[in-house]
């Protein structure tokens, strides 16, 4: 039998395909050391672009906004009010003649006037700073259009603060904005209100005992005063007491009330006074002399017996 034999011939070899050799595999454009290289390239330009077009924006919205120029940014105070002098370029034609605007002053240095143990006499002046203060608003319409109601790009006005509005002499910082979208006119200006403000007492309080002595001294003169003889308080017209109790006689004048009788002890000397006597201031202290007159002689007549 005949086996079947493998085709080995040139033929055979020539119609079979031969393997191809591996390839090695191809890296990602990613992890090329070139391409990261130029990928971080780009990425740092890309982020220089974007600051570039972040610094430019705000420095083309202020110029859009427009700008304000103050003439005297430090006024002097005339009769408790500041004039402040601007002068206002809306950036373009306003679209209409009169534009709300809107105010605000924020306080940063307080000047206060005052009395200290070192000048007690003559008011310092001492500059508070202030942080985190409330801003003062005021809104205003700034007109820039004349009375035929031609429209311009900037515009001249006065704006005035007053104490009554609540400001005083200090430093503030100013930023004005369009009331209708909040866009700010200008840049943050700072403005100093020249003034006097009212003065305030930073003395310590001493306790001193001069001025008690000097009432000790009054209130003994008063009562050196109340002291002095009713006579001279006594009016004109009416003669004083002690002259009608020095010229009227003694026995003319009884006393109001007379004092009680007095019984005469045992052993006296049995005299009895007349009720005129009686009566008389005099009589009371001869009496009593008597009286011990009287109790001595019956004492020593007692001893004298005894012995």
């Amino acid at each position: 039998m005949r086996t079947a034999r493998s085709r080995t011939g040139l033929l055979s070899q020539l119609g079979a395909r031969r393997p191809r050799a591996e390839r090695p595999h191809a890296r990602p454009a990613a992890t090329q050391p070139g391409a990261a290289r130029r990928l971080f390239l780009a990425a740092r330009v890309v982020a220089a672009a974007l600051a570039l077009i972040g610094a430019w924006l705000p420095a083309s919205a202020a110029h859009a906004a427009g700008t304000v120029t103050i003439v005297d940014r430090s006024p002097k105070e005339d009769s408790g009010r500041w004039k402040l002098k601007m002068t206002m370029n809306y950036g373009g034609m306003p679209h209409l003649g009169h534009i709300p605007m809107l105010f605000s002053f924020t306080p940063t240095v307080h000047y206060e006037r005052a009395l200290t143990d070192k000048s007690p006499e003559t008011p310092v002046l001492v500059r508070i700073p202030l942080q985190n203060q409330q801003s003062i608003n005021e809104s205003m319409d700034v007109g820039f259009s004349d009375s035929s109601g031609k429209v311009f790009a900037i515009t001249k006005f006065d704006f005035v603060l007053r104490r009554d509005r609540g400001f005083e002499a200090g430093e503030y910082e100013l930023v004005i904005k369009r009331a209708s979208d909040g866009v700010q006119m200008g840049q943050k200006q700072k403005i100093t209100l020249q003034g006097d403000n009212p003065v305030i007492d930073r003395r310590a309080i001493v306790f001193s005992g001069e001025k008690k002595k000097k009432d000790d001294k009054a209130d003994k003169a008063e009562a050196e005063k109340s002291d002095e003889p009713a006579k001279e308080e006594a009016p004109e017209g009416e003669p004083a007491e002690g002259t009608a109790e020095a010229e009227a006689p003694v026995d003319d004048a009884p006393p109001a009330e007379a004092p009680p009788p007095v019984e005469p002890k045992q052993g006296g000397c049995g005299c009895r006074l007349s009720p005129d006597e009686a009566a008389t201031p005099l009589a009371l202290p001869l009496v009593a002399l008597g009286a011990a007159a009287a109790l001595a002689r019956r004492r020593g007549e007692r001893r004298a017996r005894r012995a």
